[in-house]
């Protein structure tokens, strides 16, 4: 698929509403070794190319992985390092055309198929993992952690906010506060992960992590719920907004009692002590893709209904554990990766056009996190923590990690972040 733009007498519109979508003409399936007479050119063949950049990106990774480990650093790094090197920053730099030939623009819709596939698996398969039974009892300290550091972030954030209006650019203003609120995020994900590569899950500091964590995300999402609520209120009337309200309070209930309902009439039909069937597997597998597609559809972030609905599948054998067997080593071990490395494909570190404006982007990341840290600590102080796992406490729920990529991926192609 090529992206093109409308002829000089068409209507002019913003960003990236001005692309349009044609057929690619280029086939899919190469010849192979039998036709000799395109040899030469085989990468303008999707499946081969799209099979030659997995092949490229996984052996990348791991090279990398098994390097950097030796020195405690998290998978995410080397799977951000290996696009990084890839793309135009590095090789593409070093290497003429090489960013363009290996990874051209018509092959990036697979590229991103795939890594939105593979990031919408890894929510749901977080999700199973999951106890959701930690916020019942996670106490009163967890909710005052959860609660009151979301609440303190926002504030700070809508205090500074008519500050910086007259010192940024207007059409730079929404990217800015697009960053600060990434920042505000603790998302659950990434603490589970961050959390599992320690081996402290299971720790009192660990299950605190996490249900502060699953509280401040909960937080998060009914936020971003009103917001939506009030932003579709004030474009139309009161009563899209309240639709769209209801849509979302339908949506979540209807995946928790029917989901639940569904997969316990699945529990049931397993036999104790045998596999689950592959054909409900399958059903899993569709009711996750679609509930991706619904979220998209209600302006959700597309990985939320893979996730609730996750945390709705009863862990432990037979179903979550199935699944988790059946998809963990190929979905976190290839599909994910794909996202991260993706992330950093599409970064030129070498182009820096506005410094005034990367400052101020550096600036604003510092602050918030410092804010955040500063918030979180001082919370866990104040519940009477010791200041070791205070501190401890506050560097864990200021990690950013793949569920934070992904969301600067989506605004980046709803050009709220200019491509470079």
């Amino acid at each position: 698929m090529d992206v093109g733009r409308p002829p000089p007498d068409g209507p002019i519109l913003p960003s990236h509403v001005n692309e349009v979508c044609k057929a690619d003409p280029r086939p899919i399936h190469s010849p192979g070794l039998w036709d000799q007479s395109n040899a030469k050119n085989f990468l303008s063949y999707a499946l081969p190319r799209l099979q030659l950049q997995l092949a490229v990106i996984f052996f990348l990774t791991q090279s990398i992985y098994i390097f950097l480990r030796r020195f405690h650093l998290s998978r995410i790094v080397s799977e951000i390092l290996a696009g990084i090197i890839l793309g135009p920053t590095v090789l593409g730099a070093i290497i003429p055309n090489f960013t363009e030939t290996l990874f051209p623009p018509e092959g990036e819709i697979y590229l991103q198929l795939l890594s939105k596939i593979g990031f919408t698996f890894f929510m749901f398969l977080i999700g199973v993992k999951m106890d959701t039974s930690l916020v019942v009892k996670s106490g009163k300290r967890a909710w005052t952690i959860g609660l009151l550091s979301i609440t303190i972030l926002v504030v700070v954030a809508l205090t500074v906010s008519p500050f910086m209006d007259p010192i940024v650019d207007i059409n730079k203003i929404g990217a800015i506060k697009m960053v600060i609120g990434v920042q505000t995020f603790s998302p659950f994900p990434v603490i589970a992960c961050l959390l599992t590569d320690l081996k402290i899950t299971n720790t009192e500091l660990g299950r605190l992590s996490l249900a502060s964590s699953l509280i401040k995300d909960i937080s998060n999402t009914l936020l971003g719920i009103l917001i939506n609520y009030a932003r579709v209120g004030a474009a139309g009337t009161n009563v899209a907004g309240m639709l769209v309200l209801v849509l979302y309070i339908v949506f979540v209930l209807t995946m928790v009692f029917v989901g639940r309902a569904v997969f316990s009439w699945i529990i049931k039909q397993t036999p104790e002590g045998k596999p689950v069937n592959g054909v409900y597997i399958v059903f899993v597998s569709v009711a996750v893709l679609l509930s991706s597609i619904i979220s998209d559809n209600l302006g959700i972030q597309y990985h939320f209904g893979p996730f609730i609905l996750g945390l709705i599948v009863p862990g432990g054998p037979p179903l979550g554990a199935t699944l988790v067997e059946t998809f963990d080593t190929f979905i976190s071990g290839l599909f994910t990766p794909l996202l991260l490395t993706y992330c950093g494909l599409k970064s030129n570190l070498l182009v820096v056009y506005n410094l005034t404006f990367i400052s101020i982007v550096w600036i604003s990341v510092f602050v918030a996190a410092v804010v955040k840290l500063a918030s979180t600590f001082s919370l866990a102080l104040f519940c009477k923590m010791p200041v070791k796992d205070a501190t401890s406490l506050a560097i864990i729920m200021s990690t950013q990690g793949v569920v934070e990529l992904a969301m600067y991926h989506s605004y980046r192609k709803n050009s709220v972040l200019d491509n470079p």
